[in-house]
């Protein structure tokens, strides 16, 4: 994974904010675990709106 060093500008109330929800260490797992978790819920998302209404009574009655 590439990796640069950059000056950024963050809210360091969001950024505590965060750490406590996230339960991160530092202010780089915090912003690098954002990320991921944005880019995951996005894959659910899709995958949501891809199949939501396409089941049929009795699909999960087995489940």
């Amino acid at each position: 994974m590439a990796k640069a060093l950059r000056s950024l500008r963050i809210d360091d109330v969001l950024v505590r904010k965060a750490q406590r929800v996230l339960g991160t260490k530092n202010r780089t797992q915090t912003i690098e675990q954002s990320l991921v978790t944005i880019v995951e819920l996005e894959k659910h998302r899709k995958l949501i709106k891809r199949y939501s209404g396409k089941a049929k009574p009795g699909d999960f009655s087995h489940s």
